[in-house]
């Protein structure tokens, strides 16, 4: 009786990424995008940071700060609750200032 294949890496990442990125997507997303690609691994970091409610700039500044920290060995924006609160402090610059 004939088993069937498994699928390769690369057809597994595939999968979990779903559709390629849409056109209008969001600086943060293309890095998001970037790092699920390299690293199907992190998504559920990546996630946690896209789901944070933080606004476009916090948001790419957080998941920035998150994707340049990897293989940083001690990098305290690791850990996504760390990129997420350094990107609580970005304002928000859709918003017209006072």
């Amino acid at each position: 009786m004939a088993t069937p294949r498994s699928m390769s890496a690369a057809s597994k990442r595939a999968k979990a990424l779903g559709a390629a990125l849409p056109e209008n997507h969001t600086p943060s997303e293309a890095r998001a995008h970037e790092i699920r690609t390299a690293s199907i691994d992190l998504t559920p970091s990546v996630d946690r940071i896209m789901n944070s409610g933080l606004h476009e700039a916090g948001r790419l500044h957080a998941i920035t700060l998150f994707g340049d920290s990897l293989g940083v060995p001690g990098d305290p924006n690791r850990y996504p609750v760390n990129a997420i609160e350094a990107g609580r402090l970005i304002p928000d610059d859709s918003e017209p200032s006072a």
